[in-house]
């Protein structure tokens, strides 16, 4: 621990939906930060995008993350999308609605 990193920017897009791109390791170190941010945003009733484009690393704790908000994203009226993961961290699993 020490050198990880995580930066995770929030903003309001103009059709109301809230974009949230993280960039760095989601890992055991880090995770938290993403999944507080997501955490408050499950009151908000806006669609939200995660972009991970720029995340170059996920662990078990950034999955357990991941898995956490799609369960939640079953239960919102507005969907949660996922963008950007890159190809070796895909599985095989439907869009988080």
């Amino acid at each position: 621990m020490g050198l990880e990193r995580l930066a995770v920017e929030l903003a309001r897009q103009s059709d109301g939906s809230v974009m949230l791109r993280a960039s760095g390791k989601l890992e055991r170190g880090t995770a938290a930060l993403l999944d507080g941010i997501l955490q408050a945003l499950w009151a908000d009733p806006s669609p939200v995008v995660l972009d991970l484009t720029g995340v170059d690393h996920i662990d078990s704790r950034g999955l357990d993350v991941l898995l956490g908000a799609e369960a939640h994203a079953r239960n919102r009226p507005s969907p949660v999308e996922v963008i950007g993961v890159r190809e070796s961290l895909r599985a095989d699993r439907p869009p988080l609605h």
